[in-house]
């Protein structure tokens, strides 16, 4: 049965999620919140969120026993807000059975393959005209209009404010963290940042402008931020999506392997009507 356990719980040290720790990173970005939230068998699952505004992270072992997957029900509902959705992330395997179960929470319509990649070591891709550097106040405006641009694409009809992206590009600017790719006229055609965990480093807001797609930018900026990380000590990681075939190219022609993929899916206490 589950319990409350702390973040220095055995099961941490485990060589079943020892194995799963670099693809359950975010579980690791969750433990310090004040606001955690972390139950566990002890033996074969974790399910933790470091807030109610942020997703749920299910862990299961490879050899999970299924009879434990009412526990794991259980805890989904305890988990649940009054939000409209509340987020989760789990191993497919998991979200499979919930599925094959007919829970009665899980939102159907609410399913996306978020896939995991890893690098011990860089290759170089095809050269082209890009430049790494840091970016200044100066790149301000046009790091804005990126990072909404970025948020429309991937979050449709709910993207952050045009205000939120200036506060948010303040804060890029300020950190060691981010970089950009200029090309020969010095324009800025390629964005990314990493952040830190233990020894993990988590690639994040990597974007290149539509006119600038196919152009082998997004390669070479990971590629040369890549090597900065590992020269660090660091092990570079990426959660991306699946089935967008151009970005996942990218990050492979820099080096990075495909470990395959995670479930983002929501629940709600009341299920929403179909038409």
């Amino acid at each position: 049965m589950f319990k409350v356990i702390k973040p220095d719980n055995a099961i941490f040290m485990s060589q079943e999620f020892q194995k799963d720790k670099y693809k359950f990173n975010l579980i690791f970005k969750n433990l310090p919140s004040p606001e955690l939230e972390l139950y566990s068998d002890e033996e074969s699952y974790i399910v933790c969120r470091g807030s109610k505004k942020w997703p749920t992270w299910i862990w299961t072992s490879d050899n999970f026993d299924e009879s434990k997957i009412g526990e794991i029900e259980e805890l989904i509902k305890l988990y649940l807000t009054d939000n409209e959705r509340d987020k989760f992330t789990c191993k497919k395997e998991l979200y499979d059975l919930l599925v094959k179960r007919n829970f009665a929470n899980l939102n159907a319509d609410d399913y996306f393959e978020m896939g995991f990649l890893i690098c011990h070591q860089t290759k170089a891709p095809k050269v082209c005209d890009g430049v790494l550097s840091k970016p200044s106040e100066s790149d301000s405006e046009v790091l804005v209009k990126y990072w909404y641009d970025d948020n429309i694409e991937m979050n449709g009809n709910d993207p952050i404010t045009m205000e939120q992206a200036k506060k948010d590009v303040e804060t890029f600017i300020s950190d060691d963290k981010f970089y950009v790719l200029r090309n020969a006229e010095n324009k800025i055609v390629c964005m990314a940042s990493y952040s830190i965990t233990g020894e993990q480093a988590k690639i994040n807001h990597v974007y290149t402008p539509t006119e600038e797609r196919k152009k082998g930018y997004a390669a070479n900026l990971i590629y040369l931020m890549t090597n900065d990380i590992l020269k660090r000590g660091l092990v570079p990681l990426l959660y991306t999506d699946y089935n967008y075939i151009p970005s996942n190219k990218a990050y492979i022609n820099a080096g990075y392997e495909d470990k395959g993929i995670l479930i983002n899916f929501s629940c709600s206490k009341e299920k929403k009507k179909t038409l």
